[in-house]
């Protein structure tokens, strides 16, 4: 049983040692995400990030289609990880992002004696990406139960479940799967009107019943739209989409390589992803900021990719895609050929070996074939 510790720099004072060890998981009221991301009239999230929480829901993407979690990855944080889970009990609505960023002792000075080196990033992400009880590694469509012990901060616009930027044990979340591929939610069908006002201002309800706030974290299907400029299309993108009409919304394309593998679309079109809110103007509260993540495109249409191994998003793993796997296959410890073999790195150690292969063979199926991974 886990123990939580007296030692350690707390953060924002959020940071809960009051309890000796871990809660009773299976008793804990399952938390909604709509109380836990409440806002007030300025944006500002209310739910007490003290005590440990657990919350159910639909996995929404696979982490590497959105960050890079490549132990060691160049950047300022390291590997970073990041996933969403959407409500599905009744009289829910909305969801809550996950994350978790290698280098974290830079947040506190700590670093690097506070941050995963990279054995232990590898360990920590096949903590919270394996279920225990069955071995399998999660993905999108699953029901999992998250159970939060720090369990997070509120950081621009909304309330994310993370280790509140200190390592370890008493700050760790942990994933158990509940359902495997119970299948994703059907996204909710908007348009730019629904978010935002002829003056192409974000339309705010603190109640979140309607506005942006409302499909927050939620997967959403966006009519009647186009680019306005699709310069600078592919994997890791930042565009705008416009309804034609003065309204616009800022747009996040995923690491998927179907973003390499198809042109970009001409619209007007519809297009599917996780609304989002990183508001970095928090001035005027917050109540701005909202944006779309797209995790996957197939050519045709714009889709969240299920299956390892189905790097071109068409919903399938067929020879095309393990002509690349080849491609990108270099052993273990050896760095993969280039930057999108990371889609084949799907335990996130910075190669691509027999580990890798072996889950993408499971899910081998052929054109137009989508298989149930086990």
């Amino acid at each position: 049983m886990r123990r939580w510790s007296q030692a350690g720099p707390v953060l924002l004072l959020l940071v809960n040692t009051a309890l000796a060890e871990d809660p009773d998981w299976p008793t804990l009221p399952v938390t909604p995400h709509s109380d836990l991301q409440a806002v007030d009239a300025n944006g500002t999230g209310t739910f007490p990030m003290t005590d440990p929480i657990r919350v159910q829901g639909v996995l929404l993407n696979r982490p590497q289609d959105m960050l890079d979690p490549t132990a060691g990855t160049p950047v300022y944080m390291g590997g970073t990880w990041q996933v969403f889970l959407q409500a599905d009990a009744t009289g829910d609505f909305g969801g809550t992002a996950l994350w978790m960023g290698q280098y974290i002792g830079r947040m506190s000075g700590n670093h690097p004696a506070g941050s995963y080196n990279d054995a232990e990033w590898v360990a920590e992400l096949d903590r919270i990406t394996i279920d225990d009880a069955t071995g399998r590694r999660m993905r999108p469509g699953d029901r999992v139960e998250v159970r939060a012990r720090a369990p997070g901060l509120f950081f621009r616009g909304k309330t994310n479940i993370n280790e509140q930027h200190i390592k370890a044990p008493e700050q760790d979340f942990d994933a158990v799967l509940l359902g495997p591929a119970v299948g994703l939610p059907a996204p909710t069908a908007i348009t730019l009107s629904d978010v935002k006002d002829a003056a192409d201002e974000f339309l705010f309800d603190s109640t979140r019943q309607t506005g942006a706030e409302r499909y927050q974290a939620s997967l959403v299907e966006i009519s009647g739209v186009s680019f306005v400029n699709p310069a600078g299309w592919g994997p890791g993108a930042s565009l705008t989409l416009t309804d034609g009409a003065g309204r616009t919304l800022p747009v996040l394309l995923g690491r998927s390589r179907g973003f390499v593998a198809h042109p970009a679309l001409a619209g007007p079109f519809s297009i599917v992803g996780i609304f989002d809110q990183e508001d970095t103007d928090g001035s005027d509260g917050w109540r701005a900021g909202y944006r779309l993540w797209v995790m996957g495109f197939n050519g045709q249409e714009f889709i969240v990719p299920i299956q390892p191994g189905d790097t071109d998003g068409d919903g399938d793993v067929d020879l095309r895609d393990l002509a690349w796997l080849q491609s990108c296959y270099a052993g273990a410890g050896a760095p993969p050929a280039d930057a999108w073999c990371d889609d084949f790195d799907l335990d996130f150690d910075g190669d691509v070996d027999e580990d890798d292969l072996v889950e993408v063979l499971t899910c081998l199926g052929g054109p137009d074939s989508p298989v149930a991974c086990p």
